[in-house]
């Protein structure tokens, strides 16, 4: 039997990458490739506008191939202008040796890879440990990944960043005496005059000069910029040069540089282009399109109100391999397959999500054997379709995707301006929502001024762009939607009617008849005035999207859980199946987005619309995965793709409390996924954030009235309701001390009381706020005291009838907090912080005190809050009616009497704050005298219980990057 030797297969494998990548230069085996005369490269991989790849090759054990690949880090290939900035260390299997066919057993076998780059004179090995495992495919797409040129991308991001810079500190100087001029420019770009606005303007003068470069030095007759700038009037012969190139096409790129330009005095016209000239020669480079996203996407203006906080590049990948890999019968191989998809983005912002798909289909159909210089018209022509409210953000976006093949020509894209606010007619629009009731809308291709459009060569028209986009047409919509919301009860919104259409200066009238119009428009819809505008979006989505096609979101960690969100989870388990949801259990406020700058916790979902003929049951399940940190890398998020894709099981929700199947990377645990039910009447999906799925498990047993927790060998029967079942929640503080809803309205005020300092004479006390301090025991005093507003004294007494001593927890700050449940010696009025909890039974208040308080108690308000940012578990008042607790009902008299004895030992007991549950010696014994004494179950139980306790501390959403005392007691 032959015996395949290390070069056989080298040569074999570099057969196999060249037919996936066909535009790269495969040498396997060759002596003389690099310019140091150094040993020869097992595989040297070169294209054009990227670094070159070695791969270093052995088999099993391959004791020395990663210091051999390491080696190689830096080395100059003959014929090469740039380094080999990225190596990789691949492990054949010992089966390869004795193969029949190399080749046939070489595409399907399972190889083992790292790779290393050099970061500050540093060789970083990904994955850290371990090894990754995938075909030869896999291989190839790693290698596409890891052969940009990130030094030279990074220096040129740089240098176009400082050059944007300086340039808008001139126009800001400029601003001070010549108000006027950046009046007019903040006109062209429909953006408020502010310095970022300026800021903006010199973003796209910069990247039209990026783009001026690159073309001059293809297209005959364009001159370069150092000639250009050079002139007696670089002004005028720079406008000179725009205009032959937008003959030739780029309008996206050019057409609004050129307005700017135009409309600036000759002497700052001058400045900046010296400024920026500068800049963007040192920008410049072969994949320059690579620096677009990185530098545009933070400068945005109205983010504040329109939240159109851009998603991080690696994210945008990993949600783009997701939602691509869930297409269906299409051939990547052939353009005229990918020619009738239709792919859009409703909220494009700068474009981020649609370039990552661009991106991702192209590496598919050049790993299938196609070429990318027919993909390019076709993709922008007819494939993608973005909309946005911000021309700014649109000419950020075609000049993305246009900027993938600058030298490849294409006719009209379809990436639109929206209407959006006050028009002319005096109608109010709302952007690509319109779309909700027309599968047609006026849009405006001309993104420099809003009563204008144009073609593809710049000629202007008076008639705005009509453009069809019909429902049920695409095959992926792929979304990071605006979060903004209706309501305005606090935060950075607090002094605007409406934030949800507080954009482009929108006065006090345009926004109610915007949110008026969005009230009709959205009826029957999953919209949801307190979710917000995410909500709108996902219904745009679903609406425009054809029977098998693919819905890809990124939305606040909120519509997972949130009350308001319950139509959209409704929709999803109604509609739709193969659903992914993914979130991040990190520890730090501002690691748990997928996007730049929300500073809240975000999930990814991803989904396939069901067929007509799709029958779906009342409940169904989708794949929940808990990311450990968000993606880091482009390989990162590739890694993490590749193994939500290739995974075939995973452990389900009611399995009991063993935890999840591993997402893992290397010898890297990047996270864990589990299958969970999601109900057709969208209850809340709780699955998410969560490091340790067995915590979980056995919240879901719990509340399913089963005690099932790890590491015991059986369950047991507990009974558990919902607080509704067994008692009423008081009011939402706004229903108690709200103001009038105008002042010169002529209405009543929403609620009847004012809201005073404490007296401990007072007729309405109320337990208003947290203070930490004093809510060590489960007895507290109340803060604050309501008096009756004038007039209002039916309304009053209404819902003083309520008042009572239990108090449920909303805004439960876990890192700083003991209590879930508070109790008033006598009753009390509920406030923002501890509304009431009201039983008809007396007695239920000791036993609901002490089980909320338990560390059963605290799992179970954490399971059904929100964990959209760390260390708090968030609730509503209408989240509270839904809360799991002990069915006090069940309990006996003789059980009752002995929870308010237990009650009466613990009032005077103080306890820790509630993430250092597992650490509480008071809560130790609480738990020990709800379970063993009060429920009659045995110390293997406790010890279980005080076990899950210290899971559920350890996890981020409950830390919240906290640090923990190093003070453990004996159980």
């Amino acid at each position: 039997m032959a015996r395949h030797a290390e070069t056989n297969l080298n040569s074999a494998l570099a057969d196999i990458l060249q037919e996936m990548a066909p535009k790269s230069v495969m040498k396997a085996e060759n002596t003389d490739v690099l310019r140091d005369k150094a040993r020869r490269p097992d595989i040297l991989i070169a294209a054009s506008g990227r670094s070159p790849v070695i791969i270093e090759a052995e088999y099993e054990p391959a004791r020395t191939v990663e210091e051999d690949a390491m080696q190689r880090l830096g080395a100059r290939p003959e014929g090469q202008n740039r380094p080999v900035e990225a190596v990789v260390a691949l492990i054949y299997p010992e089966t390869l040796k004795t193969a029949d066919s190399v080749k046939a057993e070489l595409r399907q076998a399972a190889l083992k890879y790292c790779f290393f780059q050099e970061d500050a004179r540093l060789s970083i090995r990904f994955p850290e440990t371990g090894w990754l495992e995938g075909t030869a495919e896999d291989l190839s797409d790693m290698v596409r990944m890891i052969s940009v040129p990130q030094k030279e991308v990074d220096r040129a991001a740089e240098a176009l960043e400082s050059g944007i810079e300086t340039a808008a500190v001139v126009m800001d100087e400029d601003a001070q005496t010549r108000p006027e001029i950046s009046k007019e420019t903040a006109r062209l770009l429909s953006m408020s005059n502010v310095p970022q606005t300026r800021r903006m303007a010199c973003a796209i003068l910069a990247n039209a000069l990026t783009f001026h470069e690159r073309i001059a030095s293809m297209q005959d007759g364009i001159r370069p910029l150092e000639l250009v700038c050079g002139a007696l009037n670089p002004q005028s012969a720079m406008l000179e040069m725009w205009k032959q190139i937008l003959d030739i096409n780029y309008y996206p790129i050019f057409a609004i540089a050129k307005d700017i330009l135009t409309r600036l005095p000759s002497d700052l016209a001058k400045n900046l282009l010296f400024a920026l000239r500068r800049a963007a020669q040192g920008a410049h480079m072969t994949n320059a399109h690579e620096l677009t996203g990185r530098v545009f996407q933070r400068l945005i203006s109205d983010r504040k109100y329109l939240a159109t906080f851009y998603t991080r590049p690696y994210s945008a990948a990993l949600l783009a391999r997701l939602a691509v890999g869930k297409l269906r019968g299409v051939e990547w191989k052939f353009r005229e397959s990918i020619e009738r998809l239709k792919i859009a983005d409703f909220a494009c912002g700068t474009g981020a999500l649609l370039s990552a798909v661009y991106d991702r289909i192209a590496a598919l159909h050049e790993r299938a054997g196609g070429t990318l210089d027919n993909l390019h018209p076709v993709m922008m022509e007819k494939v993608l379709h973005g909309a946005d409210v911000m021309p700014s953000a649109v000419h950020i976006t075609s000049a993305t995707l246009s900027g993938a093949r600058p030298d490849i020509d294409y006719g009209d894209s379809r990436v639109y301006t929206m209407p959006y606010g006050r028009q002319a007619d005096n109608t109010v629009k709302l952007g690509s929502l319109e779309l909700l009731t027309n599968s047609s809308v006026d849009t405006l291709f001309n993104t420099t001024d809003p009563g204008k459009s144009a073609g593809r060569h710049g000629e202007e028209t008076a008639a705005r762009i009509n453009v069809e986009m019909k429902d049920e047409s695409f095959d992926l919509v792929i979304m990071n939607p605006p979060f903004t919301t209706s309501t305005n009860h606090a935060g950075a919104h607090a002094n605007v009617i409406n934030p949800a259409f507080a954009a482009f200066n929108a006065t006090a009238e345009d926004m109610n008849d915007m949110r008026d119009k969005m009230k009709e428009m959205c009826k029957a819809t999953c919209y949801h005035g307190s979710a917000g505008m995410g909500s709108a979006f996902a219904a745009l989505g679903d609406q425009k999207l054809k029977p098998g096609g693919v819905m890809a979101l990124v939305l606040p960690l909120t519509a997972v859980s949130g009350t308001s969100w319950q139509k959209m989870r409704q929709m999803f388990a109604e509609k739709y199946s193969d659903i992914d949801v993914l979130s991040i259990a990190a520890e730090r406020t501002d690691q748990v987005s997928f996007s730049a700058d929300t500073g809240m916790a975000e999930c990814l979902i991803i989904a396939r619309k069901n067929n007509a003929r799709h029958v779906q049951n009342a409940f169904q399940e989708a794949r929940f995965i808990s990311l450990r940190r968000r993606p880091a890398s482009f390989a990162h998020a590739a890694e993490i793709a590749k193994h939500l894709e290739n995974a075939d099981n995973a452990r389900r929700l009611e399995d009991g409390p063993y935890g999840g199947a591993p997402v893992s990377i290397g010898g890297e645990r990047a996270g864990d996924a589990l299958l969970g039910p999601i109900s057709v009447d969208g209850d809340a999906w709780g699955l998410s954030r969560i490091v340790d799925y067995s915590v979980a498990q056995a919240a879901f047993a719990l509340t399913n009235s089963t005690l099932w927790l790890p590491g015991l060998l059986e369950s047991f029967t507990l009974k558990t309701t919902t607080v509704s079942h067994i008692g009423k929640v008081g009011y939402v503080h706004r229903a108690i001390t709200g103001p009038s809803p105008g002042r010169d309205t002529g209405k009543p005020p929403l609620g009847p009381f004012d809201k005073l300092p404490y007296s401990p004479t007072a007729t309405y006390p109320s337990l208003w706020s947290h203070d930490a301090l004093k809510e060590t025991r489960i007895v507290c005093q109340p803060d604050s005291e309501l008096q009756v507003r004038q007039g209002m004294e039916i309304q009053a007494a209404k819902i003083w009838a309520t008042a009572s001593r239990c108090h449920q927890n909303l805004d439960f700050t876990l890192g700083s907090q003991p209590l879930a449940v508070a109790f008033t010696e006598n009753k009390t009025i509920g406030g923002r912080a501890w509304p009431n909890v009201i039983f008809g039974d007396e007695r239920f208040d000791y036993a609901f005190a002490l089980w909320g308080n338990s560390s059963l108690g605290l799992l179970m308000h954490w399971w059904r809050g929100s964990r959209q940012q760390p260390g708090r578990s968030i609730i509503t008042v209408s989240t509270a009616k839904t809360l799991p607790t002990l069915d006090l009902r069940a309990l006996s008299d003789d059980q009752l009497s002995l929870a308010e004895a237990i009650f009466n030992r613990f009032r005077e007991r103080d306890f820790k704050p509630a993430y250092i549950a597992d650490l509480d010696q008071a809560r130790a014994d609480l738990d020990r005298a709800v379970l063993c004494e009060l429920l009659g179950l045995d110390e293997s139980v406790y010890a279980a219980a005080r076990e899950l306790s210290t899971k559920w501390a350890a996890e981020p959403s409950v830390r919240g990057g906290k640090s923990r005392p190093d003070a453990p007691f004996a159980v």
